[in-house]
């Protein structure tokens, strides 16, 4: 019933993880191999999966085609091999495939540790009209919609969870292999706007200063010309005031043009409670902060996309504590600072400004002790990213 298909290149570091995790829910393994020189073939093997080695030709879509090629199941899962799926029962993967009105179904994707998932499409009939499109970044989606145009059927959402790991340590190879891609397929395709983030973040990490800049920049000027926008569209707002502030230049006017085109986007909210904090709008501040805190504490936010999971805690409460201190609310303040000691129990700051504010509180000296001295250091970039 269910195929899992892999494109690898040198993966052993993760193989026998991701496939141990899938070994239990699918029926058949299909890996395609881009040129291994180590052993993910032999890794592939042991698991029972059929291997089959194709030369790579800088294309994403092409690799993973030749994969469905190969599949026999009436489903497919596409996974990569930095990718687990969290234990799930066989039982329950099964009821949900045999529901014929569907023809795919989101997962939710961890992207990197400790950030929130994202509804990610990973699930989907196996059919001649659904195939992958695009160099980079290849997308199902006018697969989807040309089997829907002609068979209907509707997208579901799952219960199964999938956490990556490919983001962590040196990424100086991969962007070596994805510069050339982002730039041809920019060529070919210039509205897309995931394309125009990736290619600057990895100007940014090469040092690029002004392409990284440009890039983004680019980005935003396909946002501006959409009808019809989604969720990642906010990225070459968030990359960019990242990029700005950390460099100590104004970003108020694209935060709220940010605002504007995507207000229940949690980051563009917590940009605009710097934004505040700076400008003295204290009170303002606060109500942006705690409802991002609520957001976390309840759930409730748009799983479009991903965020640091701090933000939901330290990244949040240290403002909030801040604001607070500044107002001479010195019993929140130290409640805030105490919340973030139990989240982050390591940095040691937050148990001393914690301190600091219970014996302002007692010794009754909160006008000898100037307001701004427990101010919050930037914190870092909270956006997430793909491939």
């Amino acid at each position: 019933m269910l195929s899992a298909c892999l494109i690898v290149k040198n993966e052993e570091r993760f193989l026998d993880g991701c496939l141990r995790s899938i070994s239990t829910l699918v029926d058949e393994i299909v890996v395609v191999d881009t040129g291994s020189t180590d052993r993910s073939p032999s890794i592939a093997r042991r698991h029972g999966a059929r291997v089959d080695h194709v030369p790579w030709r800088d294309d994403f879509a092409a690799a993973r085609n030749h994969a469905l090629d190969l599949a026999q199941g009436e489903w497919v899962l596409y996974i990569d091999a930095d990718e687990r799926v969290r234990r799930f029962s066989r039982r329950r993967l099964r009821t949900l495939l045999t529901d014929d009105a569907a023809v795919a179904h989101y997962v939710l994707l961890h992207p990197r540790p400790g950030f929130t998932p994202y509804w990610e499409l990973r699930l989907f009939r196996r059919d001649p009209l659904i195939r992958f499109e695009g160099i980079i970044h290849e997308t199902i989606w006018p697969g989807i919609a040309a089997y829907q145009a002609r068979k209907g059927g509707r997208v579901g959402r799952s219960e199964v969870i999938l956490d990556h790991e490919g983001y962590e340590g040196d990424q100086h190879a991969k962007h070596l292999r994805n510069l050339p891609l982002l730039k041809k397929a920019l060529r070919r395709d210039p509205s897309r706007v995931f394309s125009w983030c990736h290619l600057a973040q990895v100007h940014a990490a090469q040092g690029r200063v002004r392409l990284a800049e440009k890039a983004w920049c680019a980005g935003l000027d396909q946002v501006r010309k959409k009808r019809q926008l989604r969720a990642d569209d906010s990225l070459p707002y968030l990359g960019l005031i990242q990029w700005r502030a950390s460099r100590s230049r104004n970003v108020d006017e694209l935060i709220e043009e940010g605002l504007a085109y995507f207000p229940q986007n949690l980051q563009l909210r917590w940009f605009r409670g710097q934004a505040l904090m700076t400008a003295g709008r204290l009170e303002e501040a606060i109500c942006l902060f705690e409802t991002i805190v609520a957001s976390g504490e309840t759930g409730r936010w748009d799983h479009a996309i991903g965020y640091d999971a701090r933000l939901f805690t330290v990244l949040s409460l240290a403002p909030l504590a801040t604001c607070q201190f500044r107002l001479g609310r010195y019993a929140e303040s130290r409640r805030h600072f105490e919340r973030c000691a139990r989240h982050d129990p390591d940095n040691v700051e937050y148990r001393v400004k914690a301190s600091v504010c219970a014996g302002l509180e007692e010794s009754g000296l909160a006008s000898r002790v100037p307001r701004r001295q427990l101010a919050s250091r930037r914190p870092e970039s909270t956006q997430w990213s793909r491939r």
